[in-house]
């Protein structure tokens, strides 16, 4: 069950994982190529709006002059956008000709212009305005960056550079939490649906686990109960047939034992009749042979007793007993069979053990006996 709601519970989890960074990565694709075409358009129209100034002729010392002011009365429009932070007009060697923002002087360079290098030269190659990749401004908040060159005579000697927030990835940061909300929501709810279901799967296994185990222990009585068309119901028919298989041939060999066993005991109590007799009656060799015969009557009758037992096993009737006391009663039976034999009992006179004391006296008569004969005679036994 554990194994069913670990599977379900990683298989959600990778699901919900890879369906959110991928969410996430086409809002963040979507919305930088709209911030990107934005960008490009107003630098486009920057650039077109630029290029009938004289914004070339500026050299550096020149911010004061008529015609900077013009240009940046005519670009005021540009920099009044709300996604336009900054805009300026540069050569190819990133010097500044127009800085919105006049934080750069005149023929200054530019340095962070060197990051997009590459996208500068391609416009001043081809003249088709670009946008530059994301980046984050000092205090960690994105901006990208736009280029469109500005022609004069059929060439782009200098390009408009529009630099705009990218602020609309906030929602992409927004909607991430949403989706982690929303995914935490989804596993707890997986969670307790993987439980219901690992459940409904394994109820019935373990039915049969536990159904298996009495069969083991030789309990045959309970019957197997799952209903439905699934492999495992069709599995616990098959045991539960089994089981009454086992069952019956069970109670057949107990049959036929205890039928046998009868079948025996008659004539041996003949022959212990006869054999009886015939210690009474004879002397010397002839009544050691009876006796002979009596002593191994006696086991016959006690291996049959034993098949019996097999046959009809009384239910044991337990009791408080002292295990030292049983032991103990044992010893003196074989004490008188095996002389030879010296006893040492190990065992606290107060220790009780629950059982049922006749089988414990033919456990441990059993047990003890068959130890005594593979000592035999042996002087020193113990």
């Amino acid at each position: 069950r554990y194994q069913l709601i670990l599977f379900f519970f990683l298989l959600i989890g990778i699901v919900l994982t890879v369906s959110g960074f991928y969410i996430d990565w086409q809002l963040r694709r979507v919305i930088e190529k709209e911030i990107a075409q934005k960008l490009t358009a107003i630098a486009e129209l920057a650039a077109e709006r630029a290029r009938t100034s004289q914004v070339l002729n500026l050299q550096p010392g020149d911010e004061s002059s008529r015609t900077a002011k013009n240009l940046a009365e005519d670009l005021h429009v540009f920099t009044q956008n709300d996604a336009i932070s900054r805009l300026l007009i540069i050569d190819r060697e990133h010097r500044v000709y127009f800085d919105s923002e006049k934080a750069l002087a005149i023929g200054s360079e530019y340095f962070r212009l060197r990051f997009d290098a590459a996208e500068i030269e391609q416009v001043f190659h081809d003249g088709q305005a670009r946008a530059s990749k994301l980046f984050e401004d000092r205090h960690g908040r994105a901006f990208k960056a736009a280029y469109a060159g500005l022609f004069k005579n059929g060439t782009a000697p200098a390009l408009v550079c529009v630099e705009g927030s990218a602020a609309g990835l906030l929602a992409v940061q927004e909607t991430r939490s949403i989706l982690l909300t929303l995914g935490i929501i989804a596993a707890v709810i997986a969670l307790f649906f993987e439980l219901f279901i690992s459940r409904q799967i394994t109820k019935p296994i373990e039915k049969l686990k536990l159904a298996a185990e009495s069969i083991t222990r030789g309990e045959y009585g309970q019957k197997i109960e799952i209903s439905g068309n699934s492999e495992v119901a069709f599995l616990s028919q098959t045991i539960d047939d089994m089981r009454q298989a086992i069952a019956q041939r069970h109670q057949q060999q107990q049959m036929m034992l205890a039928g046998i066993a009868h079948e025996i005991r008659n004539p041996l109590g003949g022959i212990e009749l006869f054999a009886s007799l015939l210690q009474k009656k004879l002397d010397g060799d002839p009544k050691a042979s009876a006796e002979k015969i009596l002593s191994e009557v006696q086991h016959l009758k006690k291996i049959i007793t034993d098949f019996l037992e097999y046959a009809k096993p009384a239910a044991p009737q337990k009791q408080a007993v002292p295990r030292r006391e049983a032991v103990q009663n044992v010893r003196e039976l074989l004490s008188a069979a095996h002389p030879q034999i010296s006893w040492q009992i190990a065992s606290d006179p107060a220790l009780r053990i629950s059982i049922d004391p006749d089988q414990l006296r033919r456990i441990l008569n059993n047990l003890l006996q068959n130890a005594c004969e593979a000592l035999g005679d042996r002087p020193g036994g113990r």
